[in-house]
Parts: structure tokens; C-alpha cells; sequence
């Protein structure tokens, strides 16, 4: 009979906590989950749940060849290194097996896949009913599999014993556990630690935060007692977005022209969003939207976003900004700036009228060639800009969809102290920890699929634990 109440104790209940609930009991252990919401699924239950993984059955139904190497050169090549290579390296590894895994505990996915971001062949699984269907379902199995869950319980620190994390506890009350996984989230809906940690979105000025309220950052603090080191400082993603209101909106329509501060075209506008906003920061944060009423009427008569981007089983909308309706209001709020000519637009928005002018002329001309040959956007997406009024507004990348600065890790998910050895009995993954995701986001699914295969290799390591008394 275990010395512990538990074998081990997951902290969180979004995507990595359930993974690494279920991956501890198919080894044998018996599992606490404790969530600070009264609700299960944290911010993997709002996400779309999409997951990268390569060599996959469903990619070779498909007749798409891939491999976990091809994965790893994508992931380190595009993040220039600057990431924990051997923790992405399990990542990359084990993120098929991952995507097979909830395959065979009933998770449905589409028959198509979709590109995450730049890399050449597609490797985004998407599930049908999104990250909401994800959680249920995995929430149910540890059901079956006879985990308990405990909601409304804010852990605020770890229990220690002989130099080893054995437990947690909320307030006086105490639950004992031979190893203890950290998934509770992220810190994005809490804006002094976004501020402090993630300041390049907090300082655009108008960030805000898509996630679950839970998503606090608390494991930042109840680590400090065992020096967890913290790693992944100014790391996340960040969304362009208008100042107009708070609505979610992943792309901007295919057919705007983005200029920066010197009023020059910097980008092929329907760049993935990872990449998106690296070229964001590299123009401080700031691009103006160039547009003229004929392409936004035409763009409100489709009824039909053009976004570069389509994922399977999503409903064909309008834009939510990009409208003649929403357009107008904003202009009333000066949110939007119009001109009967381009140099008027210029001096409005406050960027040099000439190369304006000159962008305005140089996009006119792709379009007539009916070739993007400075960017290399689809020409289907090229739209001339020719017939006033003229329309600027201004973006930025504010929307923060998840946070990735935290606990560091090593490959077997077990949580480092500030000289860089293994915590005893400590373990995380998914939004909490840092170093897995990079500089530059690897695109979509590159979240959800660290969540769900990071926690099964969380879970597993713990349930070792647990068992064995002694770390792998």
C-alpha cells in the first residue's frame, strides 16, 4: 500500500494535465487532478485543439510522407536553435505517436490536413469539434480509468519532503503524492506577470489576452520554494489586431496591403501568423492596414473572409473588422483614417507621403502583372489599390494567445532547478513550462500538440516515479 494519498497529483486540467492524467493511469498509477476553475479543460477547451505531429497514419492515408526528423530540422531551423533541442527533439519524436494516441481513445479528426505555418508538407491534424472535444474526451477516459479530479483548488505551494517534492496544498489542507506533474497554464490573463515576463505584447499598447481566466501564472510563484528555473523570458505569440474591440481574429484578410512606419510594404500580408509576428516586431510593433472602398465593399458583398488559411469544419464568415459596417463605425471613432488621395492618407496616418505613394503605384503594378514579385503572395490575393476614398489603419500584434516563458524542462519533463539539475518528484509540461516554444512560433498546432505529448511524457516520467521512488 502507497505511503501517499496519491501516486501522483496533476496540477491542471487543460489539455497537458489531462494527457499526463491518463498516461500516469495506463502505467499503473492512481491520480489526483486538482484545477483551480470550477470547469474542466482550461484554455485547451477554447482552443481550435489542432495538433502538429509527423509520420502519422492519418498523414500516410493521405499519401503524405513525413517524419519526426523532417519535424525536429523545421521546428530548430525556424527558431534558429534558440530552443531546448533535446526536449523538442522528444517533442517532435513522440508528437505523432501523440496525435495516434487520442486517435485510438476516440478523437476524430478530419480527413484533411492543413499547413501550421511555413513548412513543407502538411502536418496539422485537426479534430473535429475542436479543443473542447479534445478535453471531453480525455476527460472522460480518466474518468473510466478511475482518476479523481478536484475542482475550485488553487494550489499555492508544494509539499517537500527528504529533498523531493511529495504533494501539494491549498491553504491547510495537504495532499501527499510520490510525484507531483505541473500543467496549470500559462500567465497571460494575469497582467502584471504578462507585463513582467511577456512585455513585447503587453507593450503594444492594447493587448489583451484570449485564453482561460485561470491563467494566472501561479506555478511561477509556488515553484520558488524548490528553485524552479525559469526560462522562455518575452515568448508567446502574438496576433495582429485592430484597436476596435476585442474579438478573436487568427488571419487578416488575404487581400490588405501592410505598410510600416515609412509607408513601405514589408511582407507578404498572409504569412503565417508565427512568422507574422516576428515581422511585426521587426517594424516596432506597428503596420498600417491600405485599403480602398471599392476592395471593402467588394470584400462586404463576398460575405466571405479570404484568409489564406482554412481549417477544416469551420463556418465561412465575414471578417470580424475588415466590413464596410464595422469600417465605418470606427471611422466615426477615429480608429480609421480616410482620404480622397493617398498623399491626404499619408499625412492623416502619419507616415511619409512619397513612399506612400510609391507603394500605392508598385502594388497597382503586381496586380496588373498579376504577379507579387517583391513578396510572393498568391495573385489571388492581389488587389489594387486605385479608386478613393483611401482607407489606413493602424495594427498591431496585441492579442496574446498564449504565454511561453516558465518552468524549465528537461526531455523526460522533469522540472530543472536553477543549476540546471532535476527537481526530485517534480514534473510539467504544456503552457507552464519554457524553452519549448521559440522565438518564432512553429505555427498551428504547435501548442496543443506540446500539451497533449509533453503531458503524456510528463505522466509517464511521474508514474516511474511514483513506483520506483527513484528518478529515471
Amino acid at each position: 500500500m502507497s505511503a501517499y494519498d496519491f501516486d501522483v497529483v496533476v496540477i491542471g486540467s487543460g489539455a497537458a494535465g489531462l494527457s499526463a492524467a491518463l498516461a500516469a493511469s495506463e502505467d499503473g498509477a492512481s491520480v489526483l487532478v486538482a484545477e483551480a476553475e470550477s470547469i474542466i479543460g482550461g484554455s485547451s477547451r477554447l482552443s481550435g485543439g489542432l495538433m502538429m505531429g509527423a509520420g502519422t497514419r492519418y498523414q500516410r492515408e493521405l499519401g503524405i510522407e513525413d517524419s519526426s526528423e523532417a519535424l525536429f530540422h523545421d521546428y530548430m531551423t525556424l527558431n534558429q536553435w534558440k530552443v531546448e533541442s533535446a526536449v523538442v527533439e522528444r517533442l517532435t519524436q513522440r508528437a505523432g505517436a501523440a496525435v495516434e494516441w487520442l486517435g485510438d481513445h476516440g478523437v476524430e479528426f478530419y480527413d484533411q490536413m492543413v499547413y501550421g505555418g511555413d513548412e513543407t508538407v502538411p502536418r496539422v491534424h485537426c479534430p473535429i469539434g475542436r479543443g473542447q472535444a479534445v478535453v471531453d474526451i480525455l476527460y472522460a477516459r480518466c474518468r473510466e480509468a478511475g482518476v479523481e479530479f478536484a475542482l475550485g483548488q488553487r494550489i499555492d505551494r508544494l509539499i517537500v519532503q527528504d529533498a523531493a517534492v511529495h504533494g501539494v496544498a491549498v491553504g491547510d489542507d495537504e495532499i501527499t503524492a510520490g510525484s507531483v506533474v505541473v500543467a496549470s497554464g500559462g500567465f497571460g490573463a494575469n497582467d502584471e506577470k504578462r507585463r513582467e515576463l511577456f512585455p513585447s505584447v503587453y507593450d503594444t499598447g492594447w493587448s489583451y489576452y484570449i485564453g482561460a481566466d485561470g491563467a494566472r501564472g501561479d506555478a511561477l510563484d509556488f515553484t520558488r520554494d524548490v528553485d524552479a528555473q525559469i526560462t522562455g523570458f518575452d515568448r508567446g505569440l502574438r496576433l495582429l489586431h485592430t484597436d476596435f474591440d476585442r474579438m478573436y481574429e487568427a488571419y487578416i484578410p488575404g487581400w490588405l496591403v501592410l505598410v510600416n512606419r515609412e509607408g513601405r510594404r514589408f511582407c507578404n500580408e498572409t504569412a503565417p501568423y508565427g512568422i507574422m509576428d516576428g515581422l511585426l516586431a521587426e517594424q516596432g510593433d506597428v503596420a498600417f492596414a491600405i485599403f480602398d472602398h471599392r476592395r471593402l465593399v467588394e470584400a462586404t458583398e463576398l460575405g466571405v473572409a479570404r484568409y489564406k488559411q482554412s481549417i477544416p469544419g469551420s463556418t465561412k464568415r465575414q471578417s470580424p473588422h475588415w466590413n464596410l459596417d464595422i469600417i465605418e463605425m470606427m471611422l466615426k471613432e477615429g480608429k480609421v483614417q480616410v482620404a480622397d488621395t493617398v498623399i491626404e492618407l499619408a499625412v492623416k496616418l502619419g507616415v511619409p507621403p512619397a513612399p506612400l505613394q510609391s507603394t500605392v503605384e508598385r502594388v497597382n503594378e503586381l496586380c496588373a502583372m498579376h504577379e507579387d514579385a517583391d513578396y510572393l503572395k498568391d495573385p489571388k490575393f492581389l488587389e489594387p489599390i486605385e479608386e478613393g476614398p483611401f482607407y489606413g489603419v493602424e495594427v498591431r500584434p496585441a492579442t496574446c494567445c498564449f504565454t511561453a516563458c516558465g518552468l524549465r524542462i528537461d526531455r523526460d519533463a522533469r522540472v530543472l532547478d536553477a543549476s540546471g539539475r532535476p527537481i526530485p518528484g517534480l514534473f510539467a509540461a504544456g503552457e507552464v513550462t519554457g524553452g519549448v516554444i521559440g522565438p518564432r512560433y512553429v505555427g498551428s498546432g504547435n501548442s496543443y500538440g506540446n500539451c497533449v505529448t509533453m503531458g503524456r511524457v510528463a505522466g509517464q516520467s511521474a508514474a516511474s516515479v511514483a513506483a520506483t521512488g527513484q528518478e529515471g
